[in-house]
């Protein structure tokens, strides 16, 4: 069985997207966060979604049977697709900040470390860009015409995408002195940050030990032939 998500539904974007906007007022009015930050995080999180998807199927293959907790891989479209919206109301947020001045060169214009935003905001902006081409390949007649080899490519920048956004996250928490330091979301990124790579490096190992296994049983299946 193959994990790969090709048709997107109205209802699940529904659902994604009345829980990103729901998440999003939560963070804004229990946390005080203001807009550009509630769905910063909300983006950062449906990333997390997707991203643990994968590795998840690898690890405990599903049953047959249909739910959301037995395919949870068919919903990857969508929150990868809620993930770029929020990014983008995220960024059109932070650059109506004033102290960015709505323009790409105020936010740019910070230099490294200190009260400097211009790296954080740099890997923010090529992550931005990257997730960009990543949603226009995830529409069903786009992958149709792609071929699902050239669409897994593409996609497979969505790590690319994961490590420039949690570069951007980081920096600006721990290495700005815009805001009051690090909350408790930056460091709950660094511990969902450990969650993907481990389960990463889980689904590696295990997709290493089942070729090897493969490939001992074909040369052990290829000997009793030759023995025959």
């Amino acid at each position: 069985m193959k994990y790969v998500d090709v048709k997107n539904t109205l209802g699940k974007h529904f659902c994604v997207g009345s829980f990103s906007i729901i998440l999003a007022v939560l963070l804004n009015y229990f946390s005080e966060a203001g807009w550009s930050t509630a769905f910063a995080r909300v983006s950062f999180f449906l990333l997390f979604l997707t991203l643990i998807i994968g590795p998840i199927m690898r690890l405990r293959k599903p049953k047959k049977e249909f739910s959301v907790f037995k395919k949870p891989w068919t919903w990857r479209g969508e929150l990868g697709i809620w993930f770029v919206i929020t990014a983008l109301l995220h960024f059109y947020f932070a650059m109506n900040h004033s102290f960015i001045g709505g323009t790409l060169i105020g936010a740019l214009g910070g230099g490294i470390g200190g009260g400097g935003l211009g790296i954080a905001n740099l890997l923010g902006l090529i992550a931005l860009v990257l997730s960009l081409i990543l949603a226009a390949t995830s529409f069903n007649k786009v992958i149709k015409y792609l071929g699902i080899k050239s669409w897994k490519w593409i996609q497979s920048f969505t790590y690319v995408v994961f490590y420039l956004v949690i570069g951007h996250l980081i920096y600006f928490q721990f290495f700005t002195t815009h805001g009051s330091g690090p909350d408790w979301f930056g460091y709950t990124s660094i511990i969902m940050f450990i969650i993907i790579l481990i389960l990463q490096i889980s689904a590696f190992i295990k997709t290493v030990k089942e070729y090897r296994k493969e490939r001992s049983e074909e040369n052990s299946q290829e000997e009793s032939g030759k023995e025959e």
